[in-house]
Protein backbone atom coordinates (compact mmCIF):
# COMPACT_ATOMS: atom_id res chain seq x y z
CA UNK A 1 0.00 0.00 0.00
CA UNK A 2 2.73 2.60 0.76
CA UNK A 3 4.33 1.83 -2.63
CA UNK A 4 1.00 2.42 -4.38
CA UNK A 5 0.61 5.74 -2.56
CA UNK A 6 4.11 6.80 -3.65
CA UNK A 7 3.27 5.81 -7.23
CA UNK A 8 0.18 8.03 -7.36
CA UNK A 9 1.85 10.90 -5.54
CA UNK A 10 4.75 10.80 -8.01
CA UNK A 11 2.34 10.73 -10.94
CA UNK A 12 0.36 13.65 -9.50
CA UNK A 13 3.54 15.69 -8.98
CA UNK A 14 4.63 15.06 -12.57
CA UNK A 15 1.13 15.93 -13.83
CA UNK A 16 1.32 19.26 -12.00
CA UNK A 17 4.59 20.11 -13.75
CA UNK A 18 3.20 19.19 -17.18
CA UNK A 19 0.02 21.22 -16.66
CA UNK A 20 2.04 24.22 -15.48
CA UNK A 21 4.26 23.99 -18.56
CA UNK A 22 1.57 23.44 -21.20
CA UNK A 23 -1.45 25.36 -19.89
CA UNK A 24 -1.85 29.12 -19.95
CA UNK A 25 -1.45 31.08 -16.71
CA UNK A 26 -5.21 31.79 -16.49
CA UNK A 27 -6.01 28.12 -16.95
CA UNK A 28 -3.54 27.26 -14.20
CA UNK A 29 -5.31 29.67 -11.83
CA UNK A 30 -8.67 28.08 -12.59
CA UNK A 31 -7.28 24.60 -12.07
CA UNK A 32 -5.60 25.57 -8.82
CA UNK A 33 -8.76 27.22 -7.58
CA UNK A 34 -10.88 24.17 -8.39
CA UNK A 35 -8.38 21.84 -6.72
CA UNK A 36 -8.27 23.98 -3.58
CA UNK A 37 -12.08 24.04 -3.41
CA UNK A 38 -12.22 20.26 -3.89
CA UNK A 39 -9.59 19.78 -1.19
CA UNK A 40 -11.51 21.94 1.30
CA UNK A 41 -14.75 20.17 0.41
CA UNK A 42 -13.17 16.78 1.01
CA UNK A 43 -11.79 17.95 4.37
CA UNK A 44 -15.30 18.86 5.53
CA UNK A 45 -16.79 15.59 4.33
CA UNK A 46 -14.21 13.39 6.03
CA UNK A 47 -15.69 10.73 8.22
CA UNK A 48 -14.06 8.02 10.19
CA UNK A 49 -14.84 5.28 7.68
CA UNK A 50 -13.41 7.15 4.69
CA UNK A 51 -10.68 9.07 6.51
CA UNK A 52 -7.78 7.44 4.68
CA UNK A 53 -9.42 7.93 1.30
CA UNK A 54 -9.84 11.62 2.04
CA UNK A 55 -6.25 11.95 3.20
CA UNK A 56 -5.04 10.18 0.05
CA UNK A 57 -7.01 12.53 -2.21
CA UNK A 58 -5.76 15.54 -0.25
CA UNK A 59 -2.16 14.31 -0.68
CA UNK A 60 -2.74 13.97 -4.43
CA UNK A 61 -3.95 17.57 -4.56
CA UNK A 62 -0.93 18.74 -2.59
CA UNK A 63 1.45 16.77 -4.85
CA UNK A 64 -0.17 18.33 -7.93
CA UNK A 65 0.15 21.82 -6.47
CA UNK A 66 3.78 21.18 -5.58
CA UNK A 67 4.41 20.18 -9.19
CA UNK A 68 2.86 23.44 -10.43
CA UNK A 69 4.88 25.49 -7.94
CA UNK A 70 8.10 23.67 -8.85
CA UNK A 71 7.71 24.42 -12.55
CA UNK A 72 6.75 28.05 -12.00
CA UNK A 73 9.68 28.59 -9.62
CA UNK A 74 12.07 27.25 -12.26
CA UNK A 75 10.43 29.35 -14.97
CA UNK A 76 10.80 32.52 -12.92
CA UNK A 77 14.41 31.60 -12.20
CA UNK A 78 15.07 30.98 -15.90
CA UNK A 79 13.53 34.20 -17.17
CA UNK A 80 14.76 36.64 -14.54
CA UNK A 81 17.18 35.19 -12.02
CA UNK A 82 19.84 34.11 -14.48
CA UNK A 83 19.27 36.75 -17.13
CA UNK A 84 21.75 38.98 -15.37
CA UNK A 85 22.43 41.33 -18.26
CA UNK A 86 19.57 41.31 -20.80
CA UNK A 87 20.39 44.85 -22.00
CA UNK A 88 24.00 43.92 -22.76
CA UNK A 89 23.22 40.67 -24.52
CA UNK A 90 23.91 41.98 -28.04
CA UNK A 91 27.19 43.65 -27.07
CA UNK A 92 30.65 42.22 -26.66
CA UNK A 93 31.34 41.59 -22.97
CA UNK A 94 34.46 40.89 -21.01
CA UNK A 95 33.83 38.02 -18.60
CA UNK A 96 35.52 35.79 -16.07
CA UNK A 97 34.35 32.18 -16.14
CA UNK A 98 35.10 28.84 -14.51
CA UNK A 99 35.17 25.58 -16.49
CA UNK A 100 32.38 23.29 -15.26
CA UNK A 101 33.25 20.31 -17.45
CA UNK A 102 36.36 19.54 -19.54
CA UNK A 103 36.13 20.51 -23.21
CA UNK A 104 34.33 18.08 -25.48
CA UNK A 105 36.18 17.64 -28.77
CA UNK A 106 34.28 17.25 -32.05
CA UNK A 107 35.76 16.81 -35.52
CA UNK A 108 35.94 20.54 -36.38
CA UNK A 109 35.34 22.33 -33.07
CA UNK A 110 35.31 21.94 -29.30
CA UNK A 111 32.66 22.89 -26.72
CA UNK A 112 33.21 23.78 -23.09
CA UNK A 113 30.63 24.23 -20.36
CA UNK A 114 31.38 27.30 -18.23
CA UNK A 115 30.06 29.00 -15.12
CA UNK A 116 29.96 32.79 -15.33
CA UNK A 117 31.50 34.41 -12.25
CA UNK A 118 31.51 38.10 -13.15
CA UNK A 119 31.34 40.42 -16.15
CA UNK A 120 32.46 43.98 -16.91
CA UNK A 121 29.65 46.49 -17.36
CA UNK A 122 29.63 49.57 -19.62
CA UNK A 123 31.46 51.61 -16.97
CA UNK A 124 34.26 49.05 -16.71
CA UNK A 125 33.16 47.85 -13.26
CA UNK A 126 33.17 44.11 -12.57
CA UNK A 127 29.68 42.85 -11.61
CA UNK A 128 28.95 39.45 -10.01
CA UNK A 129 26.86 37.07 -12.09
CA UNK A 130 25.50 33.54 -12.05
CA UNK A 131 24.81 31.77 -15.35
CA UNK A 132 25.89 28.70 -17.30
CA UNK A 133 27.48 29.16 -20.73
CA UNK A 134 28.51 26.84 -23.54
CA UNK A 135 31.58 28.12 -25.39
CA UNK A 136 32.50 26.96 -28.90
CA UNK A 137 36.10 27.22 -30.14
CA UNK A 138 38.25 25.53 -32.81
CA UNK A 139 39.03 21.87 -32.13
CA UNK A 140 42.58 22.60 -30.94
CA UNK A 141 41.33 24.42 -27.82
CA UNK A 142 40.87 22.27 -24.73
CA UNK A 143 40.37 23.35 -21.10
CA UNK A 144 40.43 21.17 -18.00
CA UNK A 145 37.99 21.21 -15.09
CA UNK A 146 37.97 24.37 -12.92
CA UNK A 147 40.25 26.36 -15.21
CA UNK A 148 39.74 30.12 -14.68
CA UNK A 149 39.30 31.91 -18.02
CA UNK A 150 39.02 35.57 -18.93
CA UNK A 151 37.37 36.07 -22.32
CA UNK A 152 35.48 38.57 -24.44
CA UNK A 153 32.58 37.89 -26.78
CA UNK A 154 28.84 38.16 -27.45
CA UNK A 155 26.30 36.07 -25.60
CA UNK A 156 23.43 34.29 -27.36
CA UNK A 157 20.48 33.42 -25.13
CA UNK A 158 19.42 29.77 -24.98
CA UNK A 159 15.77 30.89 -24.92
CA UNK A 160 14.45 32.63 -28.03
CA UNK A 161 12.04 35.59 -27.63
CA UNK A 162 8.54 34.34 -26.84
CA UNK A 163 9.76 30.78 -26.27
CA UNK A 164 8.95 28.82 -23.14
CA UNK A 165 12.04 27.64 -21.27
CA UNK A 166 11.13 23.95 -21.42
CA UNK A 167 10.98 24.02 -25.23
CA UNK A 168 14.61 25.20 -25.52
CA UNK A 169 16.98 22.22 -25.75
CA UNK A 170 19.91 24.06 -24.15
CA UNK A 171 17.77 25.37 -21.29
CA UNK A 172 16.51 21.87 -20.56
CA UNK A 173 20.16 20.95 -20.06
CA UNK A 174 20.75 23.84 -17.65
CA UNK A 175 22.48 26.18 -20.15
CA UNK A 176 21.58 29.89 -20.14
CA UNK A 177 23.77 31.28 -22.94
CA UNK A 178 26.01 30.29 -25.84
CA UNK A 179 29.16 32.12 -26.85
CA UNK A 180 30.81 31.44 -30.22
CA UNK A 181 34.55 31.81 -30.83
CA UNK A 182 35.31 34.47 -28.18
CA UNK A 183 38.70 36.06 -27.61
CA UNK A 184 40.58 34.27 -24.80
CA UNK A 185 42.62 36.72 -22.74
CA UNK A 186 43.94 34.34 -20.07
CA UNK A 187 43.44 30.79 -18.82
CA UNK A 188 44.68 29.71 -15.38
CA UNK A 189 44.44 26.00 -14.45
CA UNK A 190 43.01 25.02 -11.07
CA UNK A 191 45.49 25.50 -8.23
CA UNK A 192 44.36 22.36 -6.38
CA UNK A 193 42.75 19.11 -7.46
CA UNK A 194 39.21 18.27 -6.31
CA UNK A 195 37.27 15.01 -6.38
CA UNK A 196 35.46 15.99 -9.58
CA UNK A 197 38.75 17.12 -11.08
CA UNK A 198 40.29 13.69 -10.37
CA UNK A 199 37.21 12.00 -11.83
CA UNK A 200 37.45 14.00 -15.06
CA UNK A 201 41.20 13.30 -15.23
CA UNK A 202 40.51 9.56 -15.05
CA UNK A 203 37.86 9.87 -17.75
CA UNK A 204 40.18 11.83 -20.05
CA UNK A 205 43.05 9.41 -19.52
CA UNK A 206 40.76 6.41 -20.08
CA UNK A 207 39.56 7.97 -23.33
CA UNK A 208 43.08 8.59 -24.61
CA UNK A 209 44.18 5.07 -23.63
CA UNK A 210 41.13 3.61 -25.38
CA UNK A 211 42.08 5.45 -28.58
CA UNK A 212 45.47 3.70 -28.58
CA UNK A 213 44.18 0.23 -27.69
CA UNK A 214 42.07 -0.33 -30.81
CA UNK A 215 41.64 1.18 -34.28
CA UNK A 216 39.25 3.94 -35.30
CA UNK A 217 36.20 4.02 -35.43
CA UNK A 218 35.69 1.12 -33.00
CA UNK A 219 37.67 3.05 -30.37
CA UNK A 220 35.12 5.89 -30.63
CA UNK A 221 32.22 3.45 -30.49
CA UNK A 222 33.60 2.01 -27.24
CA UNK A 223 34.16 5.54 -25.91
CA UNK A 224 30.44 6.16 -26.42
CA UNK A 225 29.40 2.87 -24.81
CA UNK A 226 31.76 3.06 -21.81
CA UNK A 227 32.46 6.76 -21.21
CA UNK A 228 29.55 8.59 -22.83
CA UNK A 229 31.88 10.39 -25.29
CA UNK A 230 30.10 10.29 -28.66
CA UNK A 231 31.48 13.47 -30.23
CA UNK A 232 33.99 11.83 -32.59
CA UNK A 233 31.93 8.89 -33.84
CA UNK A 234 31.87 9.27 -37.67
CA UNK A 235 28.65 10.65 -39.13
CA UNK A 236 28.18 7.69 -41.50
CA UNK A 237 28.27 5.30 -38.53
CA UNK A 238 25.85 7.39 -36.48
CA UNK A 239 23.48 7.52 -39.47
CA UNK A 240 23.69 3.73 -39.89
CA UNK A 241 22.74 3.18 -36.25
CA UNK A 242 19.86 5.65 -36.64
CA UNK A 243 18.53 3.98 -39.80
CA UNK A 244 18.52 0.58 -38.09
CA UNK A 245 16.86 1.85 -34.90
CA UNK A 246 19.88 0.98 -32.77
CA UNK A 247 21.16 4.47 -31.88
CA UNK A 248 20.76 3.58 -28.19
CA UNK A 249 23.76 1.26 -28.54
CA UNK A 250 26.32 4.02 -29.27
CA UNK A 251 25.59 5.95 -26.09
CA UNK A 252 25.47 5.28 -22.39
CA UNK A 253 21.91 4.12 -21.77
CA UNK A 254 19.78 2.54 -19.10
CA UNK A 255 20.86 -0.87 -20.38
CA UNK A 256 24.50 -0.13 -19.51
CA UNK A 257 23.64 1.14 -16.04
CA UNK A 258 21.33 -1.81 -15.35
CA UNK A 259 24.09 -4.22 -16.34
CA UNK A 260 26.57 -2.36 -14.14
CA UNK A 261 24.16 -2.21 -11.19
CA UNK A 262 23.43 -5.95 -11.32
CA UNK A 263 27.08 -6.93 -11.71
CA UNK A 264 28.37 -4.60 -9.00
CA UNK A 265 25.68 -5.43 -6.42
CA UNK A 266 26.09 -9.19 -6.89
CA UNK A 267 29.89 -9.00 -6.72
CA UNK A 268 30.17 -6.85 -3.60
CA UNK A 269 27.35 -8.64 -1.77
CA UNK A 270 29.39 -11.85 -2.07
CA UNK A 271 32.59 -10.22 -0.83
CA UNK A 272 31.27 -7.95 1.97
CA UNK A 273 28.35 -8.05 4.41
CA UNK A 274 25.08 -6.99 2.76
CA UNK A 275 24.96 -3.47 4.16
CA UNK A 276 28.57 -2.66 3.30
CA UNK A 277 28.18 -4.26 -0.12
CA UNK A 278 25.04 -2.21 -0.77
CA UNK A 279 26.74 1.03 0.26
CA UNK A 280 29.72 0.34 -2.02
CA UNK A 281 27.38 -0.57 -4.88
CA UNK A 282 25.40 2.66 -4.51
CA UNK A 283 28.61 4.71 -4.43
CA UNK A 284 30.00 3.03 -7.58
CA UNK A 285 26.75 3.51 -9.50
CA UNK A 286 26.57 7.17 -8.45
CA UNK A 287 30.22 7.86 -9.36
CA UNK A 288 29.89 6.15 -12.75
CA UNK A 289 26.69 8.12 -13.46
CA UNK A 290 28.49 11.40 -12.79
CA UNK A 291 31.54 10.22 -14.76
CA UNK A 292 29.61 9.55 -17.96
CA UNK A 293 27.59 12.77 -17.81
CA UNK A 294 24.30 11.86 -16.07
CA UNK A 295 22.17 11.92 -19.22
CA UNK A 296 18.40 11.42 -18.61
CA UNK A 297 18.42 7.72 -19.53
CA UNK A 298 21.50 7.10 -17.40
CA UNK A 299 20.17 9.04 -14.42
CA UNK A 300 16.82 7.25 -14.60
CA UNK A 301 18.46 3.82 -14.62
CA UNK A 302 20.87 4.82 -11.85
CA UNK A 303 18.05 6.01 -9.59
CA UNK A 304 16.07 2.81 -10.21
CA UNK A 305 19.16 0.71 -9.48
CA UNK A 306 19.88 2.62 -6.29
CA UNK A 307 16.24 2.28 -5.18
CA UNK A 308 16.33 -1.48 -5.80
CA UNK A 309 19.40 -2.16 -3.64
CA UNK A 310 17.90 -1.18 -0.22
CA UNK A 311 14.70 -3.06 -1.07
CA UNK A 312 16.75 -6.18 -1.79
CA UNK A 313 18.58 -5.83 1.53
CA UNK A 314 15.41 -5.73 3.63
CA UNK A 315 13.91 -8.64 1.71
CA UNK A 316 11.23 -6.61 -0.09
CA UNK A 317 10.44 -7.09 -3.75
CA UNK A 318 10.72 -3.82 -5.64
CA UNK A 319 7.94 -3.13 -8.15
CA UNK A 320 9.52 -1.76 -11.30
CA UNK A 321 6.72 0.63 -12.29
CA UNK A 322 6.72 2.19 -8.82
CA UNK A 323 10.50 2.64 -8.87
CA UNK A 324 10.23 4.14 -12.36
CA UNK A 325 7.62 6.69 -11.24
CA UNK A 326 9.61 7.66 -8.13
CA UNK A 327 12.80 8.03 -10.19
CA UNK A 328 10.98 10.24 -12.72
CA UNK A 329 9.51 12.40 -9.94
CA UNK A 330 12.97 12.83 -8.36
CA UNK A 331 14.44 13.85 -11.71
CA UNK A 332 11.56 16.29 -12.33
CA UNK A 333 12.07 17.75 -8.86
CA UNK A 334 15.69 18.53 -9.71
CA UNK A 335 14.93 19.75 -13.24
CA UNK A 336 11.25 20.07 -14.21
CA UNK A 337 12.18 20.79 -17.84
CA UNK A 338 13.49 17.24 -18.21
CA UNK A 339 9.94 15.98 -18.76
CA UNK A 340 10.08 17.53 -22.26
CA UNK A 341 13.48 15.98 -23.07
CA UNK A 342 13.20 13.39 -25.88
CA UNK A 343 15.91 11.23 -24.34
CA UNK A 344 14.05 11.13 -21.03
CA UNK A 345 10.72 10.35 -22.74
CA UNK A 346 12.22 7.52 -24.79
CA UNK A 347 14.00 6.05 -21.76
CA UNK A 348 10.92 6.32 -19.54
CA UNK A 349 8.52 4.83 -22.11
CA UNK A 350 10.92 2.03 -23.10
CA UNK A 351 11.38 1.02 -19.46
CA UNK A 352 7.64 1.27 -18.82
CA UNK A 353 6.93 -0.93 -21.84
CA UNK A 354 9.40 -3.58 -20.74
CA UNK A 355 8.12 -3.60 -17.15
CA UNK A 356 4.44 -3.65 -18.14
CA UNK A 357 4.24 -5.68 -21.36
CA UNK A 358 7.00 -8.28 -21.03
CA UNK A 359 5.13 -10.74 -18.75
CA UNK A 360 2.03 -10.65 -20.96
CA UNK A 361 3.93 -11.43 -24.17
CA UNK A 362 6.13 -13.99 -22.41
CA UNK A 363 3.04 -15.83 -21.21
CA UNK A 364 1.51 -15.80 -24.69
CA UNK A 365 4.78 -17.05 -26.19
CA UNK A 366 4.93 -19.85 -23.61
CA UNK A 367 1.40 -20.92 -24.53
CA UNK A 368 2.33 -20.93 -28.20
CA UNK A 369 5.46 -23.03 -27.60
CA UNK A 370 3.43 -25.56 -25.59
CA UNK A 371 0.86 -25.73 -28.37
CA UNK A 372 3.43 -26.51 -31.06
CA UNK A 373 5.38 -28.81 -28.70
CA UNK A 374 8.66 -27.00 -29.30
CA UNK A 375 11.80 -28.76 -27.93
CA UNK A 376 13.75 -27.21 -25.01
CA UNK A 377 10.89 -24.86 -24.27
CA UNK A 378 12.39 -23.16 -21.19
CA UNK A 379 15.69 -22.46 -22.95
CA UNK A 380 13.92 -21.28 -26.11
CA UNK A 381 11.54 -19.08 -24.11
CA UNK A 382 14.46 -17.46 -22.32
CA UNK A 383 16.21 -16.71 -25.63
CA UNK A 384 13.03 -15.24 -27.13
CA UNK A 385 12.32 -13.16 -24.03
CA UNK A 386 15.81 -11.68 -23.77
CA UNK A 387 16.48 -11.09 -27.47
CA UNK A 388 13.08 -10.47 -29.07
CA UNK A 389 10.30 -9.70 -26.60
CA UNK A 390 12.28 -7.13 -24.58
CA UNK A 391 13.06 -5.11 -27.70
CA UNK A 392 9.52 -5.55 -29.03
CA UNK A 393 7.95 -4.24 -25.79
CA UNK A 394 10.30 -1.24 -25.69
CA UNK A 395 9.54 -0.35 -29.31
CA UNK A 396 5.77 -0.56 -28.85
CA UNK A 397 5.94 1.80 -25.86
CA UNK A 398 8.23 4.28 -27.63
CA UNK A 399 6.28 4.20 -30.91
CA UNK A 400 4.23 7.38 -30.17
CA UNK A 401 7.37 9.38 -29.39
CA UNK A 402 9.22 8.12 -32.48
CA UNK A 403 6.29 9.07 -34.71
CA UNK A 404 5.73 12.45 -33.07
CA UNK A 405 9.32 13.68 -33.11
CA UNK A 406 10.94 11.80 -35.98
CA UNK A 407 8.24 10.35 -38.22
CA UNK A 408 10.57 7.60 -39.50
CA UNK A 409 9.98 4.02 -38.38
CA UNK A 410 12.76 1.50 -39.21
CA UNK A 411 10.93 -1.80 -39.77
CA UNK A 412 14.21 -3.69 -39.67
CA UNK A 413 14.95 -2.51 -36.12
CA UNK A 414 13.57 -5.59 -34.25
CA UNK A 415 15.72 -7.97 -36.35
CA UNK A 416 18.88 -5.89 -35.97
CA UNK A 417 18.36 -5.48 -32.21
CA UNK A 418 17.84 -9.22 -31.91
CA UNK A 419 21.19 -9.82 -33.61
CA UNK A 420 23.32 -7.30 -31.71
CA UNK A 421 21.80 -7.16 -28.21
CA UNK A 422 23.42 -10.49 -27.13
CA UNK A 423 26.79 -8.90 -27.97
CA UNK A 424 26.35 -5.86 -25.76
CA UNK A 425 27.05 -7.39 -22.29
CA UNK A 426 30.23 -9.01 -23.64
CA UNK A 427 31.19 -5.81 -25.45
CA UNK A 428 30.76 -3.71 -22.32
CA UNK A 429 32.50 -6.27 -20.09
CA UNK A 430 35.51 -6.74 -22.38
CA UNK A 431 35.67 -2.98 -23.01
CA UNK A 432 35.69 -2.23 -19.29
CA UNK A 433 38.45 -4.80 -18.68
CA UNK A 434 40.35 -3.42 -21.67
CA UNK A 435 40.34 0.16 -20.33
CA UNK A 436 41.18 -0.90 -16.75
CA UNK A 437 44.03 -3.10 -18.00
CA UNK A 438 45.30 -0.35 -20.28
CA UNK A 439 45.46 2.08 -17.36
CA UNK A 440 47.23 -0.43 -15.08
CA UNK A 441 49.36 -2.59 -17.42
CA UNK A 442 49.29 -1.39 -21.02
CA UNK A 443 50.55 -4.58 -22.81
CA UNK A 444 47.75 -6.65 -21.25
CA UNK A 445 45.27 -3.92 -22.25
CA UNK A 446 46.42 -4.33 -25.88
CA UNK A 447 45.60 -8.05 -25.79
CA UNK A 448 42.12 -7.48 -24.34
CA UNK A 449 41.71 -4.54 -26.73
CA UNK A 450 42.15 -6.89 -29.71
CA UNK A 451 39.25 -9.07 -28.51
CA UNK A 452 37.10 -6.00 -27.83
CA UNK A 453 37.94 -4.59 -31.27
CA UNK A 454 36.80 -7.85 -32.96
CA UNK A 455 33.44 -7.70 -31.12
CA UNK A 456 32.97 -3.96 -31.82
CA UNK A 457 33.93 -4.33 -35.50
CA UNK A 458 31.52 -7.27 -35.91
CA UNK A 459 28.81 -5.15 -34.26
CA UNK A 460 29.50 -2.26 -36.66
CA UNK A 461 29.49 -4.49 -39.73
CA UNK A 462 26.05 -5.88 -38.85
CA UNK A 463 24.73 -2.33 -38.52
CA UNK A 464 26.34 -1.13 -41.76
CA UNK A 465 25.00 -4.17 -43.64
CA UNK A 466 21.39 -3.72 -42.57
CA UNK A 467 21.54 0.08 -42.92
CA UNK A 468 21.73 -0.48 -46.70
CA UNK A 469 18.33 -2.18 -46.72
CA UNK A 470 15.63 0.51 -47.33
CA UNK A 471 13.00 -0.60 -44.83
CA UNK A 472 12.13 2.73 -43.20
CA UNK A 473 8.49 3.86 -43.23
CA UNK A 474 7.61 7.55 -42.90
CA UNK A 475 4.61 8.17 -40.61
CA UNK A 476 4.40 11.92 -40.19
CA UNK A 477 0.62 12.33 -40.22
CA UNK A 478 -0.92 13.17 -36.84
CA UNK A 479 -3.39 10.30 -36.97
CA UNK A 480 -0.52 7.78 -36.91
CA UNK A 481 0.49 9.25 -33.55
CA UNK A 482 -3.01 8.71 -32.15
CA UNK A 483 -3.09 5.18 -33.58
CA UNK A 484 0.17 4.36 -31.78
CA UNK A 485 -1.19 5.80 -28.53
CA UNK A 486 -4.37 3.78 -28.99
CA UNK A 487 -2.37 0.56 -29.47
CA UNK A 488 -0.59 1.12 -26.16
CA UNK A 489 -3.83 1.93 -24.33
CA UNK A 490 -5.61 -1.14 -25.71
CA UNK A 491 -2.66 -3.30 -24.72
CA UNK A 492 -2.70 -1.86 -21.19
CA UNK A 493 -6.44 -2.50 -20.88
CA UNK A 494 -5.95 -6.07 -22.08
CA UNK A 495 -3.14 -6.68 -19.57
CA UNK A 496 -5.19 -5.27 -16.68
CA UNK A 497 -8.12 -7.45 -17.68
CA UNK A 498 -5.89 -10.52 -17.67
CA UNK A 499 -4.52 -9.68 -14.23
CA UNK A 500 -8.00 -9.03 -12.86
CA UNK A 501 -9.23 -12.35 -14.24
CA UNK A 502 -6.33 -14.20 -12.57
CA UNK A 503 -7.04 -12.52 -9.24
CA UNK A 504 -10.69 -13.63 -9.21
CA UNK A 505 -11.34 -16.67 -6.97
CA UNK A 506 -12.00 -19.91 -8.79
CA UNK A 507 -15.13 -21.91 -7.97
Amino acid sequence: MPKLVLLWLSASFIAGIIVAGEASFVLQLWQLGILIIVGVFIAFLLKKKNFFTGVFIALLVIAFLLGVVRYQAEEVNSQSGKSVFPLLEDKSLKMQVLVQEPSLEYITYSETKLKLIQYQDEDGVWQPANAILVMRLPASFRFEYHTHITLEGKLVSAIKPGEKPHTAWLKRNGVDYQIFYPTITSATPASSSSFMGKLYEIKTKAYHVLQTLMPFPESELMAGILLGIESRIPEYLQEAYRLTGTAHIIAISGFNISLLANSVSRTFNRIFPYRIGALISVMIIAIYTVLVGAQPAVLRAALMGILAIPAYLIGRKIIGVHALAIAAACMALGNPYILWDIGFQLSFCATFGILTFIDYFTEKTDVFLNRVAAPSQEWLLGIIKENILTTFCAQIATLPILIRYFGDLPLISPLVNMLILPLQPWLMLSGGICVAAGLIFYPFGRIIGLLTWVLAAFNDQIILLFAQIPLTVTLKENWWYYVSVGINLLLLVRIFQEKKRKCLPTR
